[in-house]
């Protein structure tokens, strides 16, 4: 027996694009290629295919989002593995990529990310800077798993290497790094009960929670970035939008010289720090 079903994603209020969205979660559920969606528009559905769409069509509409129903989400236009340790990688952090370009020359460089998670901004630089390496680190064993998947698959793994840390724990004291990147916990604990429910309930806290005003991941690493930055290296952090100042001050306070930077919806988004002095 075949069916024709037709799929809504209903009254949901946190999708941008539902007619995007219910073509990913098409392809997902049955699985066909976008070209055999729209060269397609009237298939017939098994019962089983059709079980399978209301079944990821409703927990769509329970709350749950797009890129973990389908397992990946798109960043600097590559594919990225997702699992309940990572975040959802977000078109704003493609800031710090663009930052990290444009501090980063070309040749045999040497790159840290702290709390890599999917490794999108690692990976998403080395496949900019075709002789550049990458240490990522990531107190979550889990997600460091998945950043490990995500070289795999964009055929990275030569260059790309991760690390179980919390922040700077693990690194061999010595190492030196041109370039220090990081998107760390930056909600302040008691604003996560605040959120949306998308990120709310499936996000992992660990990966949002920056301590009670948002700034303890940002003090741990500014505090100690300068011992494993190379002479001229520089520090590019994530921020929230309301930490532009605060953030900068702390960068201040350690003796960096910082540049703020904003994303596509005009709001503060990355600092870039320098040391005013050379390292030793």
């Amino acid at each position: 027996m075949q069916t024709l079903i037709s799929v809504g994603l209903g009254n949901i209020d946190v999708v941008a694009d539902p007619v995007f969205d219910a073509r990913l979660l098409l392809m997902s559920a049955l699985p066909i290629s976008q070209n055999d969606l729209i060269s397609e528009p009237g298939r017939q559905l098994t019962e089983q295919e059709a079980r399978r769409v209301t079944t990821i069509t409703m927990e769509r509409a329970s709350g749950v989002p797009v890129a973990r129903l389908v397992g990946e989400a798109e960043f600097w236009s590559l594919p990225f593995y997702l699992s309940d340790e990572t975040l959802i990688p977000r078109p704003d952090s493609e800031r710090v990529v663009e930052a990290a370009l444009d501090n980063l020359a070309e040749g045999p460089l040497s790159v840290l990310d702290i709390g890599t998670g999917t490794g999108c901004l690692a990976l998403s630089i080395l496949s900019e800077r075709k002789s550049a390496s990458c240490t990522g680190v990531d107190i979550s064993a889990g997600a460091l798993a998945v950043a490990q998947r995500n070289a795999v698959r964009l055929d990275l793994t030569n260059r790309f290497f991760p690390l179980h840390s919390d922040l700077f724990a693990k690194i061999p004291l010595g190492s030196k790094f041109n370039l220090i990147v990081s998107n760390p916990p930056y909600i302040a604990s008691d604003i996560i009960p605040t959120l949306g429910f998308e990120v709310r309930v499936h996000d992992p806290h660990l990966a949002l929670d920056g301590g009670m005003d948002g700034l303890d991941i940002y003090r741990k690493i500014i505090q100690q970035a300068d011992q494993y930055l190379a002479v001229d290296g520089v520090l590019i952090l994530e921020i929230g939008f309301d930490q532009g100042v605060s953030v900068a001050e702390l960068l201040t306070d350690a003796g960096y010289e910082s540049e703020l930077l904003f994303d596509l919806g005009n709001q503060p988004r990355v600092l870039v720090g320098h040391k005013i002095s050379a390292n030793a």
